[in-house]
């Protein structure tokens, strides 16, 4: 058969375009797989009678286990060597001395840029006392805390080490779901006052992220999963009790659907005002004492919810990681007038509350000096390029669940997934809208914090957004 010059050419045209079709996707299968990453898991329950957390004081020691609390650690590294670690912890929080010595020792370990470093705590109230050293009055730490300190970074630095021998090429994918299990926790009292009450018209984060590294050694799959919530249903029914509360029930479900040896681990993210909704009495507009129930509904439910998001359409990434971090000042108020803390001081000594009375004796020495009220706070933020269409913005302490929709204004274009409760306990992070309505995570929660009594004054949402639009173009520019 005689062929025409034309047809020649769309044959040719054909072959051509068929070539580069394969070229592309091997090409782009290729940077989906040059990712590598290992995880890890250890233990890190602590010895019955240490002091838990969650309570303000250290006034309750541990009786049992309802279940273990464990230290994740993931490493990821993209097709650069750029790597990025991931620890997730049982915790409360962690102070600043003790964070900055375990993201060290990390540093050290693998050679890691610093900012690349995050520590997540999933903030469970079941867990031991953590921030002594943020609070006014409560004394020094006794043996059992110091000891537990020193195994719990031993620990959490041999999981670093695990998790750098299991290194292996991985696909990564990045699924998004949705879910209900937290309920906003600021809903206003018979007065009109902010109050820890439930407020089904106030603002929750329903997006469920959910990460899948998937081994190309056949080893089993790492899911990495963050939603914002309080994990303080276990010691409403169990005020003794250690338990890493409903993010480890949650874990536990995911590996009976998932498998076994499925690496789950959790991030929490902005959760400074949101409670879960299976306690949530709407009725009579308060939480009701939770249940064991309530914990098992709360867990399988999220675990529900990502095993849904999982069977989506998910999002292969090319990681490309990068990060930056920054210490923004956030300005603090004028602090309370004196007699807040001379009523405390009645108020412990007739119940004979040590912690009361060692707060209010601690300020009341502070208004007679005029000295130790801290001006602000130096808050550590940071923002993460896993890869191109993907990012991470976390926070220290307990940020809002309302810094999400700013997050999104100032970083327009931007696939985020913000996290909370990073690097180090420091306290809560409202908003500036919130500050006049006062409440707990306004007010409150700052009347024994060692630096100041004082609630955030209005600067912090410019300090913040001035910092990560810094970072995001530390980021972005390339250094040559």
């Amino acid at each position: 058969m005689k062929l025409t010059s034309n047809l020649i050419a769309k044959l040719f045209l054909a072959a051509l375009v068929s070539i580069v079709c394969v070229g592309v996707q091997a090409a782009e299968t290729k940077a989906a797989t040059a990712a590598s990453a290992g995880w890890a898991e250890v233990d890190i329950t602590p010895p019955l009678g240490i002091a838990l957390g969650g309570r303000g004081a250290p006034a309750t020691a541990s009786k049992k286990v309802l279940d273990p609390l464990v230290a994740q650690v993931l490493y990821l590294k993209d097709a650069n060597g750029v790597g990025f670690v991931l620890v997730s912890l049982d915790l409360i929080g962690i102070a600043h001395e003790l964070s900055e010595k375990i993201r060290l020792d990390i540093v050290h370990e693998l050679g890691v840029p610093w900012d690349l470093v995050v520590l997540n705590c999933s903030h469970t109230h079941s867990g031991p006392y953590m921030i002594r050293s943020l609070m006014a009055g409560v004394g020094p730490a006794p043996q059992i805390e110091i000891d537990y300190f020193k195994s719990l970074e031993e620990k959490i630095i041999s999981a670093t080490r695990a998790a750098a021998k299991s290194m292996s090429p991985v696909k990564v994918e990045v699924f998004e779901g949705k879910s209900q299990v937290a309920i906003n926790r600021r809903g206003k009292n018979k007065l009109g006052a902010r109050g820890i009450i439930p407020d089904p018209d106030g603002p929750f984060d329903e997006n469920l992220w959910v990460m899948k590294l998937s081994a190309q050694n056949g080893r089993a799959p790492a899911v990495i999963f963050s939603y914002a919530c309080h994990p303080v249903i276990v010691y409403g029914f169990a005020i003794a009790a250690l338990s890493a509360d409903f993010p480890g029930v949650t874990r536990n479900f995911l590996r009976e659907q998932l498998g076994r040896k499925v690496h789950a681990q959790f991030v929490q993210g902005l959760a400074g005002d949101v409670r879960p909704r299976a306690v949530a009495d709407l009725p009579n507009k308060r939480f009701r004492t939770s249940t064991a129930d309530d914990l098992q509904k709360a867990g399988a439910g999220l675990a529900n919810d990502a095993l849904a998001a999982l069977r989506g359409e998910g999002k292969t990434l090319s990681l490309n990681i990068a990060g930056a971090g920054d210490r923004a000042f956030l300005p603090r108020d004028k602090p309370p007038a004196r007699d807040h803390y001379e009523k405390m001081r009645v108020e412990g000594a007739s119940k004979t509350n040590s912690f009361l009375t060692g707060v209010s004796d601690y300020w009341l020495s502070c208004y007679d000096s005029g000295l130790g009220f801290s001006k602000g706070d130096a808050w550590p933020v940071g923002l993460i390029r896993l890869a191109d269409n993907q990012w991470v913005c976390y926070f220290a302490g307990e940020p809002c669940v309302e810094w999400r929709a700013k997050i999104t204004q100032w970083l327009p274009g931007k696939q985020i997934v913000p996290w909370g409760y990073c690097q180090e306990g420091i306290g809560y992070l409202p908003t500036t809208e919130m500050l006049p309505e006062g409440g707990y995570e306004v007010a409150e929660s700052n009347r024994a914090r060692l630096s100041s009594p004082a609630q955030h004054a209005p600067g912090i949402d410019p300090a913040i957004r001035e910092s990560l639009l810094r970072q995001l173009s530390f980021i972005n520019s390339e250094v040559k």
